[in-house]
């Protein structure tokens, strides 16, 4: 029995709809891909950090982003990519002392320009002191230790700050932070290893992508390889990271004992401080006991310090840096650890010996 006529009309109709509807559908999707495209082609460079295959992430090099956290609060970076306007060199000018800062977030001063930061602030404490800062934002202790290692040892140096927040040892066990994948430290047969090396670099580009261009494809695919990657890491128990943190610093101290630096750890206490305990922080003092490494922990005095003045030493919201220190937290930080390292026998020789090495060069 033949199909009526009409029936047949409308079902090519039909079809053509279909048809014409997939093809926009995906012209309009090729379109959108495009524009967005050229848009982060054209949209100014504001990353502050690069890609690593070892490391995950680490500074750009030669950045300079002039309102990176709001009006005057600036980033730059040099060519090594450490967030300092001065070149680094790998040795030191005679009659100065140079620092070497490592860290997070609080390190790096996310919040605040560049003079700001507490690292750069202690060269105005004591003009005898160089400071170079190898802070970087969403950096666990794992990250910290190597990237010091590899771009930190090698520069001529006297004094390590090792900082870091209690959810920096958290960061250990992840694959990830923020998206952006990162290598990860397991200990075999009493050794670190990093594992997940190379960081993939794909991830990297599809959260860097994300960021710059509203690319729901993207942004879906973003969310598929964190959910995939979640878990693992250096392991689930805070008994597992305690074994490999404990590795870290035990390394730190012999990396220090080696090439004759003065490795100082520092706990910085965040607003969760302020509150109430966390749950690493007498891991670390017992553990920098054992290790025989100096310890400066903030947390006491930051308590002691009036509520009112207190909060305002961190950033509030709506500011995405909110909960990192402000210019004025900075500021009561640097003098702090300026004071505590005034008070080690071993801080204090080795800037006595640079002073007389440079009035015997004049």
């Amino acid at each position: 029995m033949k199909r009526p006529k009409f029936a047949s009309v409308a079902l090519k109709v039909a079809a053509f709809v279909l048809i014409a509807a997939v093809f926009f559908i995906v012209l309009e999707g090729l379109s959108s891909t495009i524009i967005a495209t050229l848009q982060v082609l054209d949209k100014p460079q504001t990353e502050a950090s690069r890609y690593d295959r070892e490391i995950g992430w680490v500074g750009r090099t030669n950045a300079d982003i002039p309102d990176m956290y709001g009006p005057g609060e600036y980033v730059r970076t040099n060519s090594l990519g450490f967030r300092n306007e001065a070149e680094t060199a790998v040795s030191v000018p005679d009659g100065r002392v140079r620092i070497i800062c490592s860290g997070d977030s609080f390190t790096y001063g996310q919040g605040v320009a560049n003079d700001d930061t507490w690292c750069h602030r202690l060269t105005g404490l004591d003009g005898r002191l160089e400071t170079v800062n190898m802070g970087q934002p969403g950096y666990g202790v794992d990250q910290m230790f190597l990237w010091y290692s590899r771009d930190g040892i090698p520069l001529e140096h006297s004094i390590h700050i090792f900082g870091f927040v209690h959810g920096d040892l958290d960061r250990m066990g992840r694959l990830d932070q923020y998206g952006y994948g990162k290598p990860v430290l397991r200990l075999e047969q009493g050794e670190l290893v990093p594992d997940k090396v190379p960081v993939p670099r794909f991830r990297w580009w599809v959260n860097r992508t994300v960021q710059r261009a509203d690319l729901r494809s993207l942004d879906l695919a973003r969310r598929v390889m964190a959910k995939l990657s979640s878990g693992g890491g250096a392991g689930t128990s805070q008994e597992a990271l305690r074994l490999v943190a404990f590795e870290v610093f035990r390394e730190l101290k012999q990396l220090s004992v080696e090439n004759n630096v003065a490795t100082v750890i520092v706990f910085f206490p965040t607003q969760r401080e302020l509150e109430g305990e966390s749950t690493w922080r007498p891991w670390v003092t017992e553990t920098m006991h054992t290790l025989g490494l100096p310890l400066i922990d903030l947390t006491p005095t930051l308590r002691e310090v009036p509520a009112g003045q207190a909060g305002s030493f961190f950033i509030t919201a709506p500011s995405p840096a909110a909960g990192h220190y402000t210019e004025a937290g900075n500021e009561w930080v640097a003098d702090q650890i300026y004071r505590r390292l005034m008070e080690q026998p071993q801080i204090r020789n080795i800037l006595d010996e640079s002073e007389q090495s440079g009035a015997g060069s004049d």
